[in-house]
């Protein structure tokens, strides 16, 4: 079958990404103990005080048998390194610049710094354990943050119209097969969960890309990030006050509604509901881009295999909607038109929740780009 062919590429594709995924903290940690130490060290390519801070430290690895430096270039560990910036609270000015040494709590930026402590902070660990910070305030911080932006896709009201037409048309073509409507909305939502789990790969895979060529990552990214949220926030409050005012709404584009309607209305089948649902999730784009976006850039900053996780959750909760209007009209709670008249009804109420949900979080990532929280 062929959404089952798609579903399996898919999941070997995520699979793949996340087993492939680059050196992590906590596989470090694994390989720490007090006969063990196993500092981070970070440099750049043609950079004289690296030189001098990585000779420097290998007399040391030479003389303490217990003692075994990680070498990074920092270009080819963007992963690493920004995680390693917010579980240290390294602050913005800092960040991008080499040699840098992580080892325990504590890390030492410049040649200089790295050669009058090492010694002294080594000795500690080798009596009480050097174990790297694993994860700090960041890591709650962006699953709520992920949360939060998975919850205003969740109500945008794009999402729902899309299904509510669908359901129309299965259902005015075959009025009694319930089971034939059940069907083709679950596979609907399964194509739009996959298509998106793929954009979320491709968002997450280019900021990182992004980050590795430029030096604008870290807190400041959180920052520009922010920015955008509240973007986001004020175009969707601008609709729930002026529906449609400027010329553009936060939802699929005029022109491109009878043509995405036309493709759902010839809907015949639940396999076709699930190539239906891959054509449309390009249609849903546009409204669907602003949160998603924001927590593409997110994600870009953790390991692959987190980013991975996060976004299944992000993903759950986007098609929640979806999966339950397709319940509801199945079990006989409620009808596609009543559903249909409710989203009329409460338009503007949901860009009001979805414009305040984006400003908040923006306002929220702002200040932690700041430090502020």
């Amino acid at each position: 079958m062929v959404e089952k062919k798609i579903f399996s590429l898919v999941l070997l594709l995520i699979l793949f990404i996340s087993f492939a995924s680059a050196l992590t903290i906590e596989e470090i940690n694994l390989e720490s103990s007090p006969e063990n130490i196993t500092p981070i060290f970070f440099y750049g390519s043609g950079c004289p005080h690296c030189a001098k801070a990585s000779t420097f430290l290998e007399s040391f690895e030479l003389k303490y048998d217990f003692l075994e430096i990680k070498r990074l270039e920092i270009n080819q560990n963007i992963d690493l390194i920004n995680q390693l910036y917010l579980n240290y609270g390294v602050s913005v000015e800092e960040q991008s610049h080499v040699p840098i040494l992580f080892i325990g709590e504590k890390y030492y930026l410049g040649d200089s710094p790295i050669i009058q402590n090492f010694e002294t902070t080594m000795l500690n660990c080798s009596e009480t354990g050097c174990e790297l910070i694993a994860q700090g305030d960041e890591q709650e911080f962006s699953l709520i943050t992920i949360v939060s932006l998975a919850a205003v896709d969740a109500v945008n009201p794009c999402e729902l119209a899309v299904l509510i037409i669908l359901m129309t048309a299965i259902l005015s073509r075959f009025p009694k097969q319930k089971k034939k409507a059940l069907k083709a909305g679950l596979l609907f939502s399964l194509a739009i969960f996959l298509m998106y789990i793929v954009f979320g790969f491709l968002i997450i895979g280019g900021f990182k890309a992004l980050a590795g060529i430029t030096s604008f990552s870290g807190l400041w990214f959180f920052t520009l990030l922010g920015v955008i949220a509240i973007v986001m926030g004020l175009l969707n409050l601008k609709d729930a006050i002026w529906y449609g005012g400027g010329g553009f709404i936060m939802e699929v584009p005029q022109k491109w509604r009878p043509k995405m309607k036309s493709i759902i209305e010839g809907t015949a089948s639940p396999k076709g509901a699930f190539v239906v649902g891959l054509i449309v999730s390009f249609f849903l784009t546009p409204c669907t881009a602003g949160p998603y976006f924001v927590a593409g850039g997110i994600l870009s900053t953790v390991s692959w295999l987190v980013a991975a996780s996060y976004l299944l959750v992000y993903m759950g909760i986007f098609i929640s909607p979806m999966v339950l209007i397709t319940l509801l009209t199945y079990f006989g709670f409620a009808k596609v038109e009543d559903m249909s008249g409710w989203r009329e009804r409460n338009l503007k109420k949901l860009h009001w929740i979805a414009g305040l949900l984006m400003l908040g979080i923006g306002v929220l990532m702002i200040l932690w780009g700041f430090g502020i929280l």
